[in-house]
């Protein structure tokens, strides 16, 4: 992740555009921001789950949050995120998976279009903004009691 020097909102390494604020952004990749440590411990009758909640697009009404359970492989697609949206692939964009404690993604695209960071198997932290075709998302980390 890079901040915007317009609004300093977290913005994907390579975006050309600040999703917050529409500001463009520098063609080169800079460093990316300092990933901290992890803060996250779960008590014994606590379990984690996921959320991702697409971010509306101009003229669209805000969409819920989806939410994934601890242990969970997920496989995104449009059917399961934003079905209306021909740029997330019908069959398998991407896999949220839980291990070790912390939430990852993978990208399952043809055309290898799910962005977070780079690479593969990413793990995902709060607040990180999820590309799928040209919708965007906002993963959260959440817990409740057993």
């Amino acid at each position: 992740m890079i901040q915007c020097k317009n609004c300093d909102y977290p913005v994907i390494n390579g975006m050309h555009t600040c999703p917050n604020c529409l500001a463009e952004m520098p063609e080169e990749i800079t460093t990316p921001l300092p990933v901290e440590e992890d803060i996250y411990e779960y008590e014994d009758d606590e379990i984690p789950y996921c959320t991702l909640r697409p971010i509306a697009m101009p003229g669209e009404r805000e969409m819920p949050e989806e939410i994934y359970d601890e242990g969970a492989e997920v496989y995104l697609s449009r059917q399961n995120t934003v079905p209306h949206d021909k740029s997330i692939d019908d069959e398998e964009q991407a896999c949220f998976f839980f291990s070790e404690g912390h939430w990852f993604i993978e990208d399952r695209s043809r055309d290898n279009s799910t962005y977070v960071h780079a690479g593969a198997g990413i793990k995902l932290e709060p607040g990180d903004i999820i590309k799928m075709g040209d919708r965007q998302f906002v993963f959260s980390i959440k817990t409740r009691k057993k």
